[in-house]
């Protein structure tokens, strides 16, 4: 694993739920031996929020803003291929013969693409590094699953990548290469607009293709309650968040 994909790692620990809830929990106890109010306060609030984010109706408070940029795809344009990102791995998949298998989230960016493919005849690039340091690219595994459990064939494969950053120039050169310029970018609606942004800077004509939207879904009463998939799908939210913040203020110090 590179140093910059481990510091990250450690960034959003201690910036994303559940640890910066209990971090502000812990401070507020820390403060109470010396301003009882404003430490008892810190407490409630730390707790607050990991209370409120580990329900949907919390959840999805941090989800709409960004799912809400970029609709459903309704018509392929003039797009002469589809790019689909990566999204981690499953290291090992018994099942499978213990080749690494795509994440649940990867999987259904997989599926989407597939099914934008049978759709319009483009050809797909896929496109992960290892970021991880596994000794298989993510466009590996993506290629072997989408022609395994899709009956889909991959035209490029972009190995070298392991942020969106790198998954939009890499992707790009290789595509400009084969005379490319417009294309479809399949990835999930949470992390279209940060995909998005990237994508656009390279000189790629980009149509959004997002898959998996949350907030569309019917409300029920569990909303309201707490569990750890929503703290889970509110972290990846906010993590997104926080990785366009950092774009658009590493932007204004370069300008």
């Amino acid at each position: 694993m590179s140093l910059p994909v481990l510091l990250s790692a450690m960034a959003s620990s201690l910036l994303l739920p559940p640890v910066s809830p209990l971090l502000l929990y812990l401070a507020g106890r820390w403060l109470r031996r010396r301003a009882p109010r404003s430490g008892l306060a810190l407490m409630l609030l730390g707790m607050m929020i990991l209370l409120v984010l580990s329900t949907r109706v919390g959840a999805l408070w941090t989800v709409r803003p960004l799912e809400d940029q970029y609709p459903p795809l309704t018509s392929p344009g003039d797009a002469q291929a589809i790019v689909i990102l990566g999204s981690g791995r499953v290291d090992r998949a018994p099942e499978y013969g213990g080749s690494d298998d795509a994440t649940a989230l990867g999987m259904k960016r997989l599926q989407y693409g597939a099914y934008l493919a049978r759709q319009t005849g483009l050809p797909i690039l896929v496109t992960g590094g290892s970021p991880d340091g596994s000794p298989e690219s993510e466009a590996a595994l993506m290629t072997r699953d989408l022609q395994r459990d899709f009956g889909v064939a991959v035209r490029w494969q972009e190995r070298q990548a392991d942020t969106t950053a790198q998954n939009a120039s890499h992707s790009a050169a290789m595509l400009k290469a084969d005379g490319v310029t417009r294309i479809l970018l399949v990835t999930d609606s949470i992390h279209m607009p940060r995909a998005m942004r990237v994508f656009t800077q390279t000189g790629l004509q980009v149509r959004a293709a997002p898959t998996l939207f949350h907030g569309r879904s019917r409300p029920r009463p569990t909303d309201y309650l707490p569990r750890a998939g929503n703290l889970e799908l509110a972290s990846y939210a906010l993590r997104e968040r926080i990785g366009l913040w950092w774009y658009r203020f590493r932007s204004a110090l370069e300008q």
